[in-house]
């Protein structure tokens, strides 16, 4: 491609509606021939398009050209325009100076007057965006489009107003936060980010002028409201690469789009700028981790290949769809490794990128079965599995890989040395038992549970708390726990959670042969004793826990009280055992952040209401669907500054033990890395039994402990460990019975369910769970880590 005359007074013409005053110097340089193009014999000597800007050459990017039109040349006659005039002041002012010593002042003032220019420009469109949005639609200020507009009219201002070069990339660790980190070139720290839109990473994308990323692509994605999808790769506090995405949206299929990448890598030879080796991998790596942890609808990573860059696509697993389609579904090579390495050293866990690198694994020991593979996959598929297998990385993915090796250690011929690697990095242990705590399990039952209704015809009985006693008997849990004695909860203590009032009439019932406070819930004479014993057990509990004589624990208690209100019985429930719990751990031990589980065939309405308008608590219910209470809705999301603290997860009636496992998996723990709880509480009912009489869900006794074991790991891996279980439903005594033994041999450490059952959970494809999408998509807003 070969500039013309007309491109560049094109191009002037343009420049003199914004500053005249520079289009008149301009134009009369232009007339002299001081601004000119070369020749057709020198033109082709060039790769690149260029014109003469008094005796220098001023290279314009054709594939900006081909886009843009005369953009990237009106930017390269105000580079050079602004490094001019800066020159001659500098010399007027000090006309003995060097050149070498003006050469950063004047390369500074063209880049400069090239983003001040855009500003102007950009800020032009949107100040007739905005006079538009009040003529058409009688928008006045405050409406939401004006408003918006007039946001992004501001951060152009501030960025026109910084005069510093402090910010930018160098503390875009903070803000923009971070998405991902890698390495490149020789082993430099790599960050990947939002683009940051300040005066300094401008400058630098002026600097590099990277295909098709000129500075009016860039300030024009920042009005137009996509900057959301244009992303850095960062180095050294230096741009190495940029990357703008696009989301394809056709009936029942979602791509998401490269619509243009571009590295130093790709710049001319001659251009004096330092590339760094594996950047575009680096930034295909975390383009990759974006997709899987933001975009879970989305069905493959596709883009426009050129032929120079196809090799390159292919390597890493793309490939071709049409004459130049081509479309990434698993990652390969040189891609897989990267991706691998920065989800083992990444502070979060997402479990769609785990569940992908799982599907990888058995690929790459395949690879190395084949003797005749070359080299270069066989050393790929060598670096994943050590990788894999790194103590760093996620247990999930390293016991899968230690798995596959075992099965094929005698097949490939590094499976010996690969197994070696994983028993010293302490791999091998993981397919057997479960780890976690060694410590016994502090545990609160006692016989006066089944004072509570005693004589009366109730689902909700004494023969609840005999079947505990029955598990806690058993020969299997023998040394492995020891009992609280419970005390009676002080009334003081109750009002943390209940009305003065409410407290007083349950006090009233003591000694009264029956009382009842609604249809479900009534008392006996010693119910009002037996309610105080069951806070107050908890209570003992926790003290247990949080003095350190045991790191996870379970109360056995009754009556049940998750259902209980601040001021009435519902339900069962006399007093909200779980809710006061939480109470006492903020006013015994100053605990600021508590996370409560809910796991009952019922919604824990009651424990909601509590803590409903709070971020003090974050609280999860999985339930099933349409049962008692009627509530837990996905859109009960909490109030004021409790919003998006409750987390409602309905499930259908006929769940099993996978669907409440894949909630807990791809819901509950994502939110809770975030929220960072101090400890778990657990309001755990038994009448998810497949046989339970007041619900219809299916769970089996070997499916409670697949649950218990996620709960422990969320706890060992979020909250140190800590986490107490509370009961509370479970109609069916034969489910209690043996249910709960199943929940105490994994409190207990006891093994008892297979590893690779609990793994199966975790590697679930979240595209086919279409009730858990509903519940991430209304609380993505909420937590980035859902995004």
């Amino acid at each position: 491609m070969i500039l013309k005359r007309e491109h560049i007074k094109q191009a002037v013409d343009a420049i003199g509606k914004r500053r005249p005053e520079i289009a008149y110097t301009l134009n009369i340089m232009l007339g002299k021939g001081r601004i000119d193009v070369p020749c057709a014999s020198e033109a082709s000597e060039e790769k690149r398009p260029y014109f003469l800007f008094s005796g220098r050459k001023a290279f314009v990017n054709k594939y900006q050209f081909f886009n843009d039109g005369t953009a990237p040349v009106e930017q390269a006659l105000l580079l050079f325009y602004g490094e001019m005039a800066q020159k001659r002041a500098l010399l007027h002012q000090e006309p003995e100076g060097t050149p070498g010593k003006h050469a950063s002042q004047t390369d500074t003032a063209g880049l400069s007057l090239v983003i001040d220019y855009e500003i102007d420009r950009a800020a032009a469109d949107l100040n007739h965006r905005i006079a538009l949005a009040r003529q058409k639609g009688g928008e006045t200020e405050g409406s939401p489009r004006v408003d918006l507009l007039t946001h992004r009219l501001q951060r152009l201002e501030m960025i026109r107003s910084v005069d510093t070069l402090d910010e930018g990339f160098r503390h875009a660790s903070d803000d923009p936060p971070t998405l991902f980190r890698g390495v490149i070139g020789d082993e430099t720290k790599a960050m990947f980010m939002s683009f940051p839109f300040t005066r300094n990473s401008l400058m630098q994308s002026a600097r590099l002028n990277l295909d098709y990323f000129h500075i009016r692509f860039l300030l024009n994605c920042l009005i137009t409201g996509t900057e959301k999808l244009l992303f850095a790769g960062v180095a050294g506090e230096a741009l190495q690469g940029l990357i703008f995405l696009e989301l394809l949206t056709k009936p029942f299929y979602q791509s998401l789009e490269v619509k243009y990448i571009a590295t130093r890598g790709g710049l001319p030879e001659g251009s004096g700028i330092r590339s760094m080796k594996g950047t575009g991998t680096f930034i295909m790596a975390s383009t990759w981790m974006l997709w899987k942890s933001r975009f879970p609808n989305v069905k493959e990573l596709s883009l426009d290949s050129e032929i120079e860059a196809e090799r390159f696509y292919s390597s890493i697993g793309f490939h071709r769809r049409g004459l130049y389609r081509c479309v990434l579904t698993s990652p390969e090579g040189r891609l897989l490794t990267s991706i691998t390495a920065m989800s083992a050293f990444s502070k979060k866990r997402y479990p769609s990128i785990t569940h992908s690198l799982c599907n990888r694994v058995a690929g790459q020991v395949k690879l190395l079965r084949r003797r005749k593979t070359m080299n270069g996959k066989r050393s790929t598929a060598r670096e994943f599995l050590k990788i894999a297998i790194h103590p760093a990385g996620s247990d999930l993915l390293a016991r899968t890989t230690v798995r596959l090796l075992m099965k094929n250690r005698s097949r490939i011929p590094e499976g010996e040395a690969l197994f070696a690697l994983a028993k010293a990095f302490g791999r091998t242990a993981t397919q057997s038992g479960h780890g976690g705590d060694s410590m016994p399990v502090a545990v609160v039952t006692d016989r006066r549970y089944r004072n509570h209704l005693q004589g009366i015809a109730h689902l909700e009985n004494y023969r609840r708390i005999k079947a505990v006693e029955d598990v806690l008997s058993h020969r299997c849990l023998d040394g492995h726990w020891f009992g609280i004695a419970p005390r009676l909860a002080e009334i003081y203590e109750l009002t943390w959670v209940h009305t003065p009032e409410y407290v007083a009439k349950v006090a009233n019932t003591s000694g009264k042969k029956l009382s009842a406070f609604d249809f479900d819930t009534q008392t006996t004479e010693e119910s009002w004793a037996t309610a105080r014993l069951a806070a107050g057990g908890l209570f003992s509990l926790l003290d247990a826990i949080m003095s350190g004589m045991a790191r996870r624990g379970f109360a056995f208690i009754r009556p049940p009280g998750h259902h209980a209100l601040p001021s009435r019985s519902m339900g069962f429930c006399i007093f909200n055992n779980v809710a006061l719990g939480a109470r006492y751990l903020k006013h015994r031990y100053g605990v600021s952040k508590l996370m409560i589980i809910d796991i009952d065939a019922h919604h824990g309405n009651g424990t909601q209401e509590v803590f409903y308008d709070t971020d003090e608590v974050l609280f999860v219910s999985i339930h099933e669907s349409g049962s008692f209470p009627g509530t837990g809705r996905v859109e009960e999301t909490g109030r004021g500054k409790g919003e998006g603290y409750t987390i409602n997860i309905p499930l259908g009636k006929g769940s099993r033990a996978r669907d409440i496992g894949r909630a807990l998996y791809f819901m509950a723990g994502p939110v809770a890395q975030a929220y960072e709880p101090e400890m778990i509480l657990v309001s755990f009912g038994f009448d998810l039994f497949i046989h339970d009489r007041l619900a219809g869900m299916k769970v089996t006794p070997n499916g409670y402990a697949i649950l218990t074991a996620l709960l422990l790991e969320m706890a060992e891996r979020l909250a140190g460990g800590r986490i107490a279980f509370v009961m509370e439903g479970g109609y069916s005594i034969d489910g209690i019975r043996k249910c709960g033994l199943e929940v105490m041999k994994e409190v207990c450490n006891v093994s008892s369910v297979s590893r690779e059952k609990v793994d199966n959970i975790r590697k679930s494809d979240l595209r086919s769970l279409a009730g858990l999408k509903t519940v991430i998509n209304t609380h993505k807003k909420y937590w980035e880590v859902l995004q």
